[in-house]
């Protein structure tokens, strides 16, 4: 079909292009919005700044599709291929994307609020500057598989209160990301950067952080119980009154960084290097302190019952009000 045929009927009340081919035809700047192209080949075609609100491209081939800031709000692209797409720009608030292909697409500055992604794969998409405040990225069992960010990145981008559970965003590219009120839970973060990343009052229960690099990031009053943070950077980052309860963090650097009143029972902290840290009023019951670096720590008013500090290294520690892990007071 070509493009004066497509708008002649669209213009005479057609809706219906379903199964259309489309490929690398040139539909810059225009009005079609309702437009059903379901299963339609639009594969390398340009739709830059076209209105498509509400349009229904489920399972199309939207392949390396140019759709720079064209408007995609509410519109259906669920199992679409847009992989290599460009979508800077672009607005896609409330778009359903479940199990849409968008590895390697260009999302730069794209608003995806409240946008329905999962199941989707963003592996090496780039989405800098990207507004996914409120999108849907959770893992469903039994409909769609975890979404996939692997290798994304998602420097600067609005993740406010985003549901990431169980997805998968190992080596991409957080660095200063704003993800408070965001669910984590379960979700793979391995060699992920996290420099300066927000994350107040994010939920990062069961979630894997290993070689992690969270240096100078917000995590205060964060839930990060049963998490591994093995070997991950944390120097300087701001935990105060988060949960840390039954973490896994052997060899974790905490250097600099605020524990204050943080809840750390039975945390793992073997070999972890606290020097340096505000530890004050930090509940660190039956914690593993073994061989840990807590140097010039501040452990003021902290609790250490039960906790085992074997080879730990405690040198200029401010212990003062500290209940020690034989139950006496520190001095």
């Amino acid at each position: 079909m070509n493009v004066d045929d497509l708008l002649h009927r669209y213009e005479t009340g057609a809706l219906d292009f379903s199964n259309t081919n489309l490929s690398r035809k040139n539909l810059y700047g225009l009005d079609l919005i309702g437009v059903d192209l379901q299963g339609a080949d639009l594969h390398g075609a340009t739709l830059a700044l076209t209105y498509l609100n509400r349009a229904n491209f489920r399972r199309a081939n939207l392949a390396q599709i140019r759709l720079m800031g064209a408007n995609l709000n509410q519109a259906i692209l669920m199992e679409t291929n847009l992989r290599d797409a460009d979508l800077h720009g672009a607005s896609l608030q409330e778009a359903m994307l479940c199990a849409a292909n968008l590895a390697f697409a260009s999302l730069i500055d794209a608003n995806l609020t409240n946008a329905d992604l999962r199941g989707a794969d963003l592996s090496a998409a780039n989405l800098s500057g990207a507004c996914l405040r409120g999108a849907n990225l959770r893992e469903e069992s039994r409909l769609y598989p975890p979404v996939s960010l692997r290798g994304a990145n998602l420097e600067g981008t609005d993740l406010r209160g985003a549901n990431l559970t169980s997805a998968d965003l190992s080596k991409a590219n957080l660095r200063g990301a704003d993800l408070r009120e965001a669910t984590l839970r379960y979700a793979v973060l391995t060699d992920a950067n996290l420099e300066g990343a927000t994350l107040d009052n994010a939920t990062l229960m069961d979630a894997n952080l290993t070689h992690a690099r969270l240096n100078q990031a917000r995590l205060r009053m964060t839930n990060l119980a049963r998490a591994t943070l093995a070997e991950a950077s944390l120097v300087e980052a701001n935990l105060a009154y988060s949960t840390l309860a039954d973490v896994k963090a052997s060899k974790a650097n905490f250097q600099r960084a605020s524990l204050e009143q943080a809840r750390l029972n039975r945390a793992d902290l073997s070999r972890a290097n606290l020097s340096y840290a505000n530890l004050a009023e930090a509940v660190l019951t039956e914690a593993y302190l073994a061989r840990a670096n807590l140097s010039n720590a501040d452990l003021q008013e902290a609790n250490l019952a039960k906790a085992e500090i074997s080879g730990a290294n405690l040198l200029q520690a401010k212990l003062k009000g500290a209940t020690m892990p034989d139950g006496r007071a520190g001095r």
